[in-house]
Order: structure tokens, then C-alpha cells, then sequence
């Protein structure tokens, strides 16, 4: 059986991956001050950030029902006999639902739709755990069901900036945005079950981090999993800070940019950090460089 993997944006592959991997990619729609984008495509990662920073009004959109049963009947033109396709937490996005709409109504037997229930890196893993599996000619029910355990350790954490954008989004009150802002304090959200909550709230974005690696590398064993510093258009003396105190535990961490539709929410200047289980024995580096 010829089986494609596909994902959407929101999981960071690199388009020049493209080149070396049989993996297709479903672009975000983004809309910025009423104007249609498609992520990596129309618009690329500067002009995102820009746009941002010049605070117009920045949202991701549900693609129409048409342009995914299209994107999908040109990859069985190409003739595949199945197609496993990666998305956003459930949790998250109305991604999941659309697609697995679409694959039951419209390619019935043929598409198997597999929530992530992450971003990022940790989306990007199962994807390339799935490619390499469907590669050696692993059964597709095989590959789902150790995908579902693999999930079970991923770990997401976010601190914004500040709290504009959540303030903008009506995600917390103009008052408690205010006194946060004043004081320098903000959300560390943690994406737990692919929902994303907030786990307290912290003045020092680098020792909080920090905390974090010191906790997170005694129970999921870097030998075993992949480290991920992420961020969009983060503070550049943070990222080099964090970067460096994981050296000195001996980890090398992969760098990421967080996807739009999560720092439309929360704001340009997010950091976060992402743990996913490696890849048969291989680091998402092997995929990826």
C-alpha cells in the first residue's frame, strides 16, 4: 500500500523538508486586518511578526469544506492508496473536526485523521514517527496505536510577552491585564490533555524556564526525548539565556517558531518550551537539518 502522511502548518515543518520527505502540508488560512493569507505560502514568518508588531488585528480561519476535499483529491490523483493526516489539538482548532467530516463523507476507508492533541514539535514528531513507520511498512492501525502512547509525555509550555493579546482576545479582563502589566507578571500556559491552561503565573520568564528544564530533564530523560526551545519574535537576550543554561545540563535544545494560531492569541514575543519523545531512537535534528 502507498501511504502519504500530511499535516497542516501548525506544526512547523520546514517547506524545504518537502524535498527530502513524502509528506504533504495543508496551509493555515490567516487573516490579517480582513485580508486572507495562507501561512508559508502568501505570507512568510517576517511579515507575520511585522504585522504583529504594528498591532493589527491577526486571526486564523477554518478552511472551506471545498478547498479540502481539492487539496485531497489532488493527492489521490497522485496515487496513493491512503493517506494519514496530522492536525492540531482538537482541543485547540476546528481543524480535526473539518477533516474528519471530510474523510468520512468524502474519501470513506481512505484518509485516517489523527489528532495530535499538540503544536509544534510535538505534532512534527508524530509526523515524522509516522512517516518513518509507514516507510518500513508498519499497518496503519499499528502506527495510530503507538502514536496515541507516544502522545502521552508530550509537554507545551508558553509564557507571553505580556498581555495584550490576551486582553485583546477577551481571554482575561482589561483590569487584570492591566494590574499584570504593571507589575511584570504573565501566564506560564501549559498545554495539558491538548487544552491549553494556565499553570501559574511568573515574573521572571528565564528562571521560570529554567525551572522547567531542571524539572522536566529528571523524568522525561533527554537520551530519550527531544528538547525544543520555541518562540515568535521572542526577546533575543531570553532565547540566547535559555539556550545557554541548557548547555550547561548537557542538553542541546532544537529551536522552533510557535504557529500563528496560537500566538494570535497569545501574542508576538511568546516563548515556550516543547518536549516530545524522539524518534525511533532518532532526534527530530536526524529529520530536520
Amino acid at each position: 500500500m502507498k501511504t502519504l502522511i500530511s499535516t497542516d502548518t501548525s506544526c512547523l515543518i520546514n517547506y524545504d523538508s518537502l524535498k527530502k520527505y513524502d509528506i504533504s502540508v495543508f496551509p493555515l488560512n490567516v487573516i490579517i486586518d480582513g485580508e486572507e493569507f495562507l501561512d508559508g505560502i502568501t505570507i512568510n514568518q517576517d511579515e507575520l511578526k511585522d504585522a504583529m508588531r504594528s498591532n493589527k488585528k491577526i486571526k486564523t480561519s477554518t478552511p472551506p469544506l471545498g478547498e479540502v476535499i481539492e487539496y485531497f483529491e489532488k493527492l489521490f490523483e497522485k496515487g496513493y492508496d491512503h493517506i494519514i493526516h496530522f492536525t492540531i489539538s482538537s482541543k485547540l482548532s476546528s481543524m480535526n473536526q473539518l477533516f474528519n467530516n471530510v474523510a468520512e463523507e468524502y474519501f470513506k476507508g481512505k484518509i485516517t485523521v489523527i489528532d495530535s492533541y499538540g503544536l509544534s514539535t510535538t505534532m512534527l514528531s508524530h509526523v515524522f514517527y509516522a512517516y518513518d513507520e509507514a516507510k518500513k511498512g508498519t499497518e496503519i492501525s499499528e502506527i495510530v496505536k503507538n502514536i496515541e502512547e507516544r502522545k502521552i509525555n508530550d509537554y507545551i509550555v508558553f509564557i507571553p510577552e505580556n498581555l495584550v493579546a490576551l486582553k485583546n482576545g477577551g481571554r482575561i479582563s482589561p483590569s487584570v491585564a492591566l494590574i499584570g502589566n504593571m507589575l511584570g507578571i504573565k501566564p506560564l500556559l501549559n498545554l495539558t490533555d491538548g487544552e491549553l491552561k494556565k499553570e501559574s503565573m511568573v515574573k521572571n520568564s528565564k528562571k521560570a524556564l529554567a525551572d522547567k528544564l531542571d524539572n522536566l530533564t529528571q523524568k522525561l530523560l533527554p537520551s530519550e526525548y527531544d528538547y525544543t526551545f520555541i518562540d515568535f519574535d521572542g526577546n533575543a537576550n531570553t532565547v540566547n539565556w535559555v539556550c545557554e543554561y541548557a548547555e550547561k545540563l548537557g542538553l542541546s535544545l532544537n529551536k522552533g517558531i510557535i504557529p500563528i494560531n496560537v500566538c494570535a492569541h497569545c501574542g508576538p514575543g511568546t516563548i515556550g518550551l516543547v518536549v516530545s519523545k524522539k524518534i525511533n531512537d532518532k532526534s527530530l535534528k536526524d529529520f530536520i537539518n
